[in-house]
């Protein structure tokens, strides 16, 4: 799927979805983990029929919104 956009410029290609293993292994947690994450909405998924999908660019998100600064 691509997106057009409004200036001259080439289409977008969508963001790709990933299945839980490779999530997991991006954000380094076990699949059960990031699986309970899911469940709770801790985390932004997609969920078609019983398959569980995520985008990485959202799951980086995420991470950043979650970071704890180090006390100084």
């Amino acid at each position: 799927m691509t997106t057009k956009t409004n200036d001259n410029t080439p289409p977008l290609a969508a963001e790709p979805y990933v299945n839980c293993k490779t999530a997991a292994k991006f954000l380094e947690v076990p699949e059960n983990t990031l699986y309970k994450f899911a469940l709770g909405r801790t985390v932004p998924s997609y969920k078609t029929g019983k398959l569980r999908r995520f985008r990485l660019s959202e799951l980086a998100a995420w991470m950043e919104s979650n970071r704890v600064d180090a006390d100084k």
